[in-house]
């Protein structure tokens, strides 16, 4: 829901206060005016990447009396808010052009689209209202201004808002191993490669991802593709964290010797599109035993053949009773 805020840049001296984030001490025709971003976090526990967020104004109108009235532009008509990884909230300060008439002035202001994978830009048409009005306290020669404005920031829906708003999303993939079969040993180790790869048109930017335990973490130069690689055993698990959305994720192992070829539950691969994601692999290894009694049932033939002993003795030993 858009949050409700004038910009109001008036003179200190004309209504007696002290300055506020949208007034200078000294006013003069060519003062800044504050324009705020919000970024919020979708999931828990994930930190956004350093970001340059660029916003453009448009063609201004002008009115007065219901008739137009030439608008002066801006120049430059784009500005940026830079934010540092982890930073939510930010701002910048925009020249106002010079007003010469009293009058209701327009100016569209947008943010452009950009290409950060997880990111979601504010896609809405605000409108910065200047309303120029004349100063009562203005003599000529005096040092008060002839004009004195009054900013309003609005959505497209003309409700007053305070800052243009954007979200993060972000999560986890963890990789859990098990080892089965008759051979299997919970000791041997196993290499598993995880690759995170950009969807089409977006920007993977590595820094926030976090990958304790791996062996290596590097990201390709040209592609963009993040490859991750860990060491893993029986029992084991790790976890990858604040992976952003709008990237595929493929988990791989290493074929190993003298194991059957791993086995994935499914959600191996996929897109990361969700606050957490897991996965198992399965790695068996069963052996035959050339006697062709195998380790289950050695205890019962161990015991059939004692039984068998046992009775021949005994038959032996009653035979020999009788002669």
């Amino acid at each position: 829901m858009k949050k409700l805020i004038t910009f109001i840049l008036v003179l200190s001296l004309v209504l007696g206060l002290g300055a506020t984030a949208f007034a200078q001490e000294e006013y003069d025709d060519n003062a800044a005016v504050t324009i705020y971003k919000d970024l919020t976090l979708a999931n828990e526990d994930t930190e956004n990447p350093a970001e340059t967020f660029t916003f453009k104004i448009g063609a201004g109108t002008g009115e007065r009396d219901g008739n137009p009235i030439p608008a002066p532009e801006f120049n430059p008509n784009q500005f940026t808010i830079t934010f540092s990884q982890g930073q939510t909230s930010g701002s910048a300060d925009l020249t106002l052009p010079e007003f010469t008439q009293v009058g209701v002035y327009t100016y569209t202001l947008t943010e452009e689209e950009g290409s950060t994978a997880g990111m979601r830009y504010d896609s809405g048409e605000y409108k910065l209202v200047v309303t120029v009005i004349n100063n009562p306290d203005y003599e000529e020669g005096s040092n008060e201004p002839k004009f004195l404005r009054v900013l309003t920031l609005t959505d497209e829906n003309n409700l007053k808002d305070d800052s243009f708003k954007n979200e993060f999303y972000a999560g986890s993939l963890t990789v859990r191993k098990q080892v089965t079969g008759n051979f299997g040993d919970p000791d041997d180790e196993f290499e598993v490669t995880v690759t995170l790869s950009p969807k089409e048109g977006k920007e993977l930017k590595a820094d926030p991802i976090q990958a304790p335990g791996a062996d290596s973490f590097s990201q390709d130069p040209e592609t963009g593709a993040v490859t991750i690689k860990y060491t893993v055993k029986d029992g084991s698990e790790f976890t990858i964290s604040n992976i952003p959305y709008d990237v595929l994720y493929n988990v791989e192992e290493a074929q190993a010797e003298e194991y059957d070829e791993p086995v994935y539950d499914g959600n191996q691969s996929g897109e990361m599109d969700a606050p957490s994601k897991e996965t198992t692999i399965t790695n068996n290894r069963d052996i035959d035993i050339e006697t062709g009694v195998n380790l289950d049932s050695l205890p019962y033939f161990a015991i059939l053949a004692l039984a068998i002993g046992g009775l021949a003795m005994f038959l032996v030993r009653r035979r020999a009773a009788r002669i």
